[in-house]
């Protein structure tokens, strides 16, 4: 993809991601991705095992395009945020956000790059 088009998508898909953390009781300038990355690698919770889940979840739809370690590097991007758990019902919205759209776009992602091989992460 050229470069303005390919800044303006992700602008697009991060503002999404943005919307969706607010709406999940999270900062709605931080991505849900980087609210997982934080919560399963730095702050201590008991819901740890909850947000590796998540965690999980979205690396392996974003890993094709962006490597092994999406949470945790949205986080180091965003690390000036305040992630904010949020509550039992917020934690339960969140959860199924998380499902009701990385398990298609996990598939647009890996087809994609199976068909764009260019498009594929690579280690810099």
């Amino acid at each position: 993809m050229r470069g303005a088009r390919k800044s303006w998508v992700r602008n697009v898909f991060t503002a999404i991601d943005q919307l969706g953390n607010a709406i999940a009781g999270g900062n709605h300038d931080a991505t849900i991705s980087a609210r997982c990355g934080y919560f399963s690698r730095i702050q201590e919770t008991p819901f740890r095992r909850y947000w590796r889940f998540l965690e999980r979840v979205i690396n392996f739809t974003f890993r094709p395009v962006d490597g092994p370690d999406h949470c945790y590097q949205s986080y180091l991007w965003d690390r000036a945020e305040k992630h904010e758990e949020g509550s039992d019902f917020m934690r339960a919205v969140l959860g199924l956000l998380v499902i009701v759209f990385c398990v298609p776009l996990s598939l647009f992602t890996w087809f994609y790059v199976f068909i764009f091989p260019s498009a594929r992460w690579r280690k810099e």
